[in-house]
């Protein structure tokens, strides 16, 4: 089935649900977020050893998601020194912990980063964890993984959206947080897992076909199926924190952004499979509450199709930026800009990721410095990463 078929089918009639009202401090809310921003408060008090300037990179990110601009804008960048040593997930090496991490410690040191690029290592196990997590079957590939859908067409089969205590995934999902977090104090950061959105969740588990199928003849399927994913959803993002915070260790997510209150990137990579109408009312409710739930959230935009609803993200009060992937068939950012400059007149924060270096003077004339964030989506050399560095601190405001 093509992506246009959840359009086709779509009743007409415009937008619905068109403002998601906010209250971050309703119950929903994380319990854990005092706790999690005291730790994370501390972190930026003194240098990391991998990354000497992070009390004054921490300060940039602060004034980032505040939707302002310390004194240029943020960029996130890195080049490999060794490209006879090939990076990879280390997907292979989930079972060995040891030989895991020390594999991914040497990734990390072999990149030359510029800008606000933190050193890490990311306990990544693959997209959309949360499906394997919840009992389906994940499949490991070449650098990649993925959950086998399974659920019958009427979801008499469906899984009851708990994660169990002897899951292998999980079981080992805790067991390398907290590894990587005792080794990465002082020194380095801890990049999470993609657990994924529940929206995702379904859509690996269901299949694409099925579940476009689904926002028309059976919508009622999708939001149970999604309202019990919610809870797991949280236990699973609480343990992400709990596991790394109590070591003194710094936390960051795979958009490389640094906060010091805890946040979260909801995404819907379905979004682009369906028309307004069934986002409006399936999926854009689960993200605000994700995004009422948290401090502070940036979503993840993911390509042309997915581009179309960005108004209803917007109309999230609660979202505090927006981070826009143009996709590998249309790699410009350029043609992007008008959309750019309206989420920043909305009042969010920025992140695009640039597949092209030589669009980043474009960008910078024609973007506001306030929350504008930059991340270089390619392998650059270290000479390419050089100037793109030096592109942004052109555009520094002086000091007084």
């Amino acid at each position: 089935m093509g992506k246009r078929m959840a359009d086709e089918l779509a009743p007409q009639g415009g937008r619905i649900n068109a403002e998601v009202p906010v209250d971050r401090s309703s119950e929903e809310s994380l319990p854990g977020q005092k706790r999690w921003s005291q730790s994370l408060h501390h972190v930026p008090q003194q240098p990391q050893e991998l990354s000497p300037q992070f009390p004054l990179i921490a300060q940039r990110f602060e004034a980032w998601w505040a939707h302002d601009c310390l004194d240029r804008p943020i960029l996130i960048g890195s080049a490999d020194t060794r490209p006879d040593r090939p990076i990879t997930r280390r997907l292979e090496l989930l079972a060995s912990p040891e030989e895991w991490l020390a594999a991914k410690v040497a990734d990390m040191q072999q990149l030359q980063r510029v800008g606000e690029a933190l050193p890490n290592v990311r306990v990544d196990f693959g997209p959309v964890l949360l499906g394997s997590l919840v009992g389906g079957e994940r499949e490991v590939g070449a650098n990649t993984s993925w959950t086998h859908a399974f659920i019958d067409e009427d979801w008499s089969n469906a899984p009851d959206w708990s994660i169990a205590d002897d899951n292998e995934d999980w079981q080992r999902l805790l067991e390398l947080l907290e590894l990587t977090a005792r080794d990465a104090a002082g020194r380095y950061f801890v990049c999470m897992p993609d657990l994924g959105g529940c929206a995702d969740t379904l859509l690996n588990l269901r299949g694409s076909e099925n579940l476009c199928l689904d926002t028309v003849t059976n919508p009622t399927a999708i939001e149970r199926a999604l309202d019990g994913l919610y809870p797991t959803w949280h236990r699973a993002f609480t343990a992400l924190y709990d596991s790394v915070l109590p070591s003194g260790a710094g936390l960051i997510h795979w958009l490389q952004l640094w906060s010091d209150k805890p946040y979260v990137v909801p995404a819907c990579d379905f979004n682009a499979l369906v028309g307004p109408a069934q986002f409006d009312s399936l999926f854009l409710p689960d993200i605000a509450r994700q995004t009422d739930a948290v401090p502070r959230s940036i979503f993840h935009l993911d390509g042309p199709d997915a581009a179309r609803h960005i108004d209803a993200l917007l109309s999230i009060d609660s979202l505090d930026a927006v981070q826009f992937t143009p996709g590998a068939g249309t790699p410009s950012t350029l043609p992007w800009i008008d959309m750019f400059q309206r989420i920043q007149a909305s009042g969010r924060s920025v992140l695009i990721m640039v597949h092209d270096l030589t669009e980043i003077p474009d960008l910078l004339e024609q973007l506001r410095p306030e929350g504008l964030a930059l991340f270089i989506d390619a392998s650059p050399s270290p000479q390419e990463l050089d100037a793109a560095m030096a592109s942004v601190e052109a555009h520094a405001t002086p000091s007084p």
